[in-house]
């Protein structure tokens, strides 16, 4: 049973990887995944939206915290 439930799942994850790629006319063993389109429109999204600066900010926060804390961690010893 556990040989059936495995050959069906790798079944479906090498279809679905030659499916996608037939749909998008690419070659079977292309990465399905890789379009770089998506992650230009994605990029230019974040950038009108401000989640690019608003991320720099927040880590840049964050790290002035954990810096902070580790220096009193350091001067506790």
């Amino acid at each position: 049973m556990k040989i059936l439930f495995v050959s069906v799942l790798i079944s479906f994850v090498i279809g679905l990887w030659f499916g996608v790629n037939i749909g998008k006319g690419n070659a079977l063993y292309d990465n399905p995944l890789s379009d770089p389109d998506i992650i230009e429109e994605a990029h230019e999204s974040a950038d009108d939206a401000g989640l690019i600066d608003q991320g720099k900010d927040y880590l840049n926060e964050k790290s002035e915290q954990v810096k902070d804390k580790i220096k009193d961690a350091v001067n506790d010893l």
